[in-house]
């Protein structure tokens, strides 16, 4: 029997049901912006509509000022709908404009919201079964494409300490049980970018971890 743990960030507040894409913030990039090279970042304030959609938004802070990041969120925020909202009511939202965007480049999102994640039972069965003497701290990290929906694909391995004892492709296997929200904590979509996919196992004994 072995204790396991997956590091991951907090859960959303709110859940994003309609948001957009990278390919959406960057054909809204401001074009003064896309000519400079210069990333951005806004504060918005949205009204809710019965659906959860967002209405009459107000830019609350925006920076740098002056090259159009507010105008391009406020549009953005036109598509994004949240569930289990009730009407009129005032939502913050915050969006980071990703220089990478203006240049064609693809994003990888630092901070994702992770919407699901493999179990405690999930874990246990992928972790590969060694001796006693095996390594006690094991740690893999994934990078993915986000797809639709916060879906992940097209993973790979990029860090697996220690490597070749079948942790990096245990944790692979398991890439299709995690899921990102459409928004990160930054305020960055999260479709059509990239995610890193942090992971521990920690194998001590269940006794000798608890204490």
């Amino acid at each position: 029997m072995s204790a396991l743990a997956t590091a991951t960030p907090a859960a959303a507040e709110i859940v994003w049901v309609a948001a957009p894409t990278n390919a959406d913030m960057a054909a809204a990039y401001p074009e003064k912006a896309r000519a400079a090279g210069v990333g951005g970042g806004v504060e918005l304030a949205c009204t809710t509509t019965r659906a959860g959609e967002m209405t009459d938004c107000d830019v609350l802070g925006e920076s740098p000022r002056g090259y159009g990041f507010g105008q391009a969120a406020r549009k953005l925020a036109k598509t994004m709908q949240g569930a289990d909202l009730r009407k009129d009511v005032e939502v913050r939202i915050s969006m980071t404009f990703a220089p990478e965007l203006a240049k064609g480049q693809t994003v990888t999102v630092k901070t994702p919201r992770w919407t699901a994640l493999p179990s405690v039972d999930d874990m246990q069965a992928a972790a590969p079964k060694g001796d006693a003497g095996g390594p006690n701290d094991v740690r893999v990290t994934l990078v993915c494409d986000v797809q639709a929906g916060g879906v992940l694909a097209g993973c790979v391995v990029d860090r697996e300490i220690p490597a070749g004892q079948g942790f990096g492709p245990a944790i692979l296997a398991l890439a299709p049980k995690f899921k990102v929200g459409l928004m990160s904590a930054e305020g960055m979509p999260t479709v059509g970018a990239k995610v890193r996919v942090p992971v521990r196992f920690d194998l001590k004994p269940v006794q000798q971890a608890a204490k």
